[in-house]
């Protein structure tokens, strides 16, 4: 009776940890991809936190907080899907860098059609006016440089995190629109844990921490997400990212130094540039997503299949336990 009763808590036990494949399950799964990008940036964060203390300068400091996040991140996130998922890299939507540049510049040209929108509405609505339009060279500089840190410290390694893996991993047992939902919770838990620990040790503080950006969050996870689904493509979930960072720093802002130079006549203005143009994103995107021509099923579950077995039957891929 002992030994009957013991093997059945180990039992219990290892189901609580493992699938029928003998995976680790679902919950555990997400868990450590979360934790995987939530180390690189705590890391990143400290790491430049400290080196400016010795006075490193500004382009130091960024460089370093790209190179720490995302060489600890996405590693980490590879060896979670090759040797915890058991499967293929590709399975999460990022395609080579030749096939995948088409929705790279998708991404991008998406931001500057929302963007376009967002201004439209804004100078309509009397909440800002274009002042003029430049080309300075200037910033075409501080872009080029720009452009590669904020590639490989936040469009890169989020995306493949959360918009891929995290996201991948949950449409296998929920629906795509609760896929995207709890994608969005883990984004915004992320920085939220990085801040949390920050305090912890004495070098942060929680002033970031605010309702305004919350809903940033939400909304940015939210139209990142739905151009992955739309597309099937990480890419096009990239190119947005990359693009809408650079527009709101240097392209669209109140300055001479813009591409596009603005005054906000209304607090109202700024709103519409940074969070109205996503929220435009947002309503095309799902607009898109429901025409009858390649209509997303958004209540369907992508079971996540081991290269080896049967498409059409599915035989392979048991059903998981969270």
């Amino acid at each position: 009776m002992r030994t009957l009763t013991e093997s059945k808590a180990k039992h219990g036990v290892s189901r609580a940890f493992r699938d029928r494949e003998g995976r680790l399950n679902l919950f555990w799964r997400v868990v450590l991809g979360w934790l995987a990008f939530v180390a690189g940036l705590g890391l990143a964060v400290v790491i430049a936190t400290v080196a400016g203390s010795y006075e490193i300068p500004t382009l130091g400091l960024q460089i370093l907080l790209a190179v720490v996040t995302t060489s600890i991140s996405v590693p980490l996130i590879y060896l979670l899907r090759r040797y915890v998922d058991q499967r293929p890299w590709n399975g999460l939507g990022l395609s080579s860098v030749p096939s995948g540049f088409r929705y790279f510049l998708l991404g991008i040209g998406f931001l500057a059609l929302v963007t376009a929108a967002a201004l439209l509405i804004g100078s309509a609505a009397g909440w800002l006016r274009i002042v003029d339009f430049h080309f300075p060279i200037v910033t075409m500089l501080v872009i080029l440089i720009n452009v590669p840190i904020a590639f490989f410290y936040e469009a890169f390694p989020e995306e493949i995190t959360f918009r891929g893996y995290v996201y991948r991993n949950l449409n296998t047992r929920f629906p795509r629109w609760l896929a995207l939902v709890l994608q969005v919770v883990m984004f915004v838990l992320a920085p939220i844990a990085v801040t949390a620990f920050m305090v912890a040790i004495g070098i942060g503080t929680w002033d970031l921490i605010t309702v305004e950006y919350i809903i940033n969050l939400v909304a940015f996870g939210t139209v990142l997400q739905l151009s992955r689904i739309v597309s099937n493509n990480l890419w096009m979930s990239i190119g947005f990212h990359l693009a809408w960072l650079e527009m709101v720093r240097y392209v669209v802002v109140p300055s001479q130094y813009a591409f596009i130079e603005i005054e906000y006549l209304s607090v109202w203005g700024n709103y519409m540039v940074t969070i109205g143009s996503v929220i435009i994103g947002i309503i095309l995107l799902i607009v898109w997503s429901l025409r009858s021509k390649n209509r997303i099923d958004w209540n369907g579950i992508e079971p996540d299949l081991p290269p080896d077995s049967n498409p059409e039957t599915k035989e392979a891929l048991p059903a998981q336990s969270v």
